[in-house]
């Protein structure tokens, strides 16, 4: 297994888009803290939950990882780099599962970078306008763990989601056609048959109540985690189903 890991984690390194995932990351992240501080009033930048706020922005890491998890399981099959890599290694699940392990831990690194970017735009500016820090507080400590799982588990997702659909256009349009389309309106049926209290239990509503945020709609935090790994292993679980019956000669 850790020979898989390694092997995928240098896979990931090797592509042009790794460089990519990491631009966007330092670029987005950067400038959505940048935006949170430099559009807040004076008084309200030393507010602890408004410096809590300035984390979500490593939320960034999180949508970065779902696209990494779906490039790494179907840029092989795109490829037919999956043949030789099947060959190589014939438990087929060994495979999923490295290619899991190894997609983690870049989503953590990417998470990790996020925070980062946010400590460090955040304290230049907030220092600078003379506003109270509150960066060491536990409370934001709780947030950066909290970004971190949460980039954990839309990588993870990601893999799923490859692994489940094989095509990446067709695994990457239709994730969004499910964010934006398919949950709101599966919501909105929900709400006509008297059935509201399914919809937290979707799986992006779950995973927003997995950011740590809260909301009045979502489920509690752990609950959140919970049915959104229950979720990342159903859809996993049918994907490894697909990938053990698929001929790959």
């Amino acid at each position: 297994m850790t020979d898989l890991v390694r092997s995928e984690l240098l896979k990931v390194r090797t592509t042009r888009g790794w460089y990519v995932y990491l631009a966007v990351i330092v670029l987005l992240t950067g400038l959505a803290v940048a935006g949170d501080v430099g559009s807040a009033e004076d008084s309200r930048r030393s507010a602890l939950d408004f410096q809590v706020g300035l984390v979500e922005a490593a939320g960034i890491s999180a949508l970065v990882s779902i696209i990494l998890g779906i490039t790494v399981v179907t840029t092989e099959f795109r490829h037919g780099t999956i043949t030789p890599t099947l060959l190589s290694n014939p438990r087929r699940e060994r495979v999923v599962a490295g290619k899991g392990i190894a997609t983690a831990a870049v989503s953590i690194g990417f998470a990790l970078l996020a925070l980062l970017i946010v400590a460090g735009v955040a304290l230049i500016w907030l220092s600078i306008v003379g506003a109270d820090i509150h960066l060491g507080d536990g409370d934001i400590g709780e947030r950066a763990a909290q970004s971190v799982l949460l980039a954990v588990l839309w990588g993870l997702l990601g893999i799923a989601i490859g692994t489940l659909v094989q095509s990446q256009v067709a695994a990457l349009v239709g994730t969004l056609i499910w964010v934006f389309l398919v949950e709101t309106l599966l919501i909105g049926i929900f709400g006509l048959i008297d059935v509201d209290g399914l919809s937290p239990y979707l799986l992006f509503q779950a995973l927003d109540a997995a950011d740590g945020s809260g909301g009045p709609d979502l489920l509690s935090y752990w609950a959140g985690v919970g049915v959104s790994l229950a979720w990342i292993a159903a859809v996993g679980a049918v994907g490894v189903a697909r990938v053990m019956r698929r001929d790959i000669t």
